[in-house]
């Protein structure tokens, strides 16, 4: 399993943690090739602003896919430039 660089994973917390309540932040992600995936339950969070989107792509020199909802949760989909 990929993970991100830890700089990277307190910048990206630091984007996202408004959304999520505040007994429950985590920051779940799954790596596949040049593509990662944020998922954030739908019961802990709210979804993310386009803006911040944009900022969280910009931490991963990369573009915003899109989003969907699957399961109860939320599935932001991020390309990255390797």
């Amino acid at each position: 399993m990929t993970n991100l660089d830890k700089n990277v994973e307190d910048q990206i917390e630091a984007i996202v943690e408004k959304y999520q309540k505040e007994d429950n932040k985590l920051l779940n992600y799954l790596i596949t090739d040049d593509e990662i995936t944020f998922f954030s339950s739908i019961n802990n969070g709210k979804k993310i602003t386009a803006e911040d989107l944009q900022k969280v792509a910009e931490v991963l020199n990369g573009t915003f896919e899109g989003f969907e909802i699957i399961n109860q949760e939320y599935r932001f989909k991020f390309k990255m430039n390797l």
